[in-house]
């Protein structure tokens, strides 16, 4: 009787102490909670050199995404291709510094030239021209930051914690040395970079999986591999980028796969349940789909123009070949075969991205219109 009265007290004691400290747990978060919240934000240096449109949207969208998290971000875009200067793909992002091409490097821009590859069959060595056009471009932009720093003298005192930019645009390094940044986070704007993954030590077996540029799949034959095999070593051992020098004394060498090495993490634009099965680290993150802004697309509206053009007939066909390939350097015979499928549809509204005024070839095809550039996702949505 004794141990049975024992045991109910102890019980009973066991119930209070858990009562109590249930009731000092509340205690504890109901004043933490009136406490004010501390949020930590950094400094982060987004590097875009504006070349391309696919390459500019992305790494907005990765400074618009760290802008909204309430994160300090100064956005330095040194312009290759004028044309791009104007195109805004910054949202939220106010801090935005341009640098402004000198002679030379306007004409680099200015001349590049894809028309070839209307005609010539795409493979993995005829990026090869378009690839050194980049390197001379990147290397530009470190001579002229050279030659003059002041930009750069100003971005020192804002004190970085990071820098976040694309491994393509090899011309970071110099400036994120020059800049004292310790923390860097390459990036590409496609899938998969073959050369990234290698600097960071990441598996790359071009035996079975595509190199970067390759027009191959996952599913090769026997040459295919042995291409694809040869285009890895190219790409790694003859043709590779040049080397850089420090902007600071005494201009070392950089070693640009020792320092992407350091990188805590790299970003792709890849989404693995759309991307070729390959092995990753735990450093590389998949964020493929950050520029597609899915609620901004369904609240584009057309304007009264476009909107008036579609209404004109039920089908409508857009023909775009995107900003690189342009649709005024196509060969004559491939723009007469498209006016003839546009002919023989006249049911159907054709809307042409050309960026020419020459239209001659297409004066009287009524149903037939052209734009230099189209509201892309909002025809497509519409």
């Amino acid at each position: 009787m004794t141990i049975k009265m024992v045991r109910k007290d102890n019980i009973k004691v066991q119930k209070v102490i858990e009562l109590i400290e249930m009731h000092l747990n509340l205690l504890f978060f109901s004043i933490l909670s009136s406490f004010p919240v501390f949020t930590f934000s950094y400094n982060y240096l987004v590097f875009c050199p504006l070349f391309a449109h696919s390459h500019h949207k992305f790494l907005a969208k990765i400074a618009d995404t760290l802008t909204d998290a309430g994160h300090n971000v100064t956005f330095l875009a040194p312009i290759i291709v004028k044309e791009y200067e104007h195109i805004k793909y910054l949202e939220t992002t106010k801090d935005i510094i341009y640098i402004q091409p000198d002679e030379s490097l306007k004409q680099i821009g200015d001349s590049a030239d894809y028309a070839s590859f209307w005609k010539d069959d795409f493979g993995m060595f005829s990026m090869l021209p378009a690839i050194e056009k980049f390197y001379k471009m990147f290397s530009g932009v470190v001579e002229n930051l050279r030659r003059d720093p002041t930009i750069l003298d100003e971005l020192k005192t804002r004190n970085f914690d990071a820098m976040i930019f694309e491994s393509l645009a090899i011309c970071a390094h110099p400036i994120h040395e020059y800049l004292g940044i310790k923390t860097i986070f390459p990036s590409f704007s496609m899938t998969h970079m073959t050369e990234l993954s290698k600097s960071i030590g990441e598996p790359v077996s071009p035996s079975f999986l595509p190199i970067s540029v390759s027009p191959f799949g996952d599913q090769m034959t026997f040459k295919e591999r042995l291409l694809n095999t040869l285009g890895d070593f190219t790409f790694t051992h003859i043709f590779k980028p040049p080397v850089l020098k420090s902007l600071k004394y005494p201009y070392n060498d950089l070693d640009i796969n020792e320092i992407q090495s350091k990188a805590p993490f790299v970003f792709f634009n890849s989404n693995p349940f759309l991307d070729f099965p390959r092995p990753t680290l735990t450093k590389t993150i998949a964020i493929g789909g950050i520029s597609v802004n899915v609620t901004q697309m369904r609240l584009e509206k057309l304007s009264s123009e476009y909107d008036q053009i579609m209404s004109q007939r039920k089908k409508n066909v857009l023909i775009s070949f995107g900003s690189m390939l342009r649709s005024c350097e196509m060969p004559d015979e491939y723009k007469n075969m498209i006016i003839r499928v546009v002919e023989q549809h006249p049911e159907a509204t054709f809307i042409w991205k050309y960026e020419s005024e020459d239209l001659d070839f297409a004066k009287n095809v009524k149903n037939l219109h052209f734009s230099k550039w189209v509201p892309q996702t909002a025809l497509l949505g519409d």
